[in-house]
């Protein structure tokens, strides 16, 4: 097979047997998104590649906002934070380890864009400019904020020594910093 342009991605044709009645759901659904089914087959392959297929393997189970708020509600601001101290570096270590098998800054960065783009539990926008710039968006109010907070800042220090610079709101947060010192 000949080697791909350098940037361009190589791509391979396939052929599925499909019912029917989910392609009719299907090609309602692309044209309604304005995706072609080829778009949206590739998006569903890459939520599969990327989040469904280790979802089950570390433990995520779907919870409606609502739900997850009046959790948050019942507990002080003191225990989100050391949940999410506790939880940020187990679990993204898991996540990298099991979808990258090594834990690099890169991957730490694809980690938290994974959870933007398949867990819902925020909005993303990464911007480098020398530094990396992660601000976390969410409609979720002051606890998860507070606990993203706890979460992300954990994860880093622990698993690069990078302790970034913070800026938090009731639904959003800022985390800003340069790659791991060597």
């Amino acid at each position: 097979m000949p080697k791909p342009k350098s940037g361009r991605k190589q791509h391979e044709n396939l052929t599925f047997r499909l019912d029917a009645s989910l392609m009719e759901s299907v090609r309602r659904d692309s044209v309604d998104e304005g995706f072609t089914l080829n778009s949206l087959a590739n998006r569903q392959f890459m939520q599969y590649t990327e989040w469904d297929r280790l979802e089950a393997k570390i433990g995520f189970m779907t919870v409606r906002h609502r739900f997850f708020r009046a959790m948050l509600a019942k507990l002080s601001d003191e225990e989100i934070a050391a949940i999410g101290r506790e939880q940020g570096p187990s679990e993204a270590r898991e996540y990298i380890l099991l979808r990258w098998t090594t834990v690099t800054l890169d991957h730490f960065i694809s980690f938290v864009e994974n959870y933007a783009r398949f867990a819902t539990q925020f909005q993303l926008e990464h911007h480098e400019t020398g530094e990396h710039v992660l601000i976390l968006v969410h409609p979720l109010g002051e606890k998860w904020s507070i606990y993203l907070e706890a979460f992300m800042t954990a994860a880093l220090d622990s698993l690069f020594g990078i302790r970034p610079r913070v800026q938090r709101t009731d639904e959003s947060l800022a985390l800003t910093f340069a790659g791991p010192v060597s």
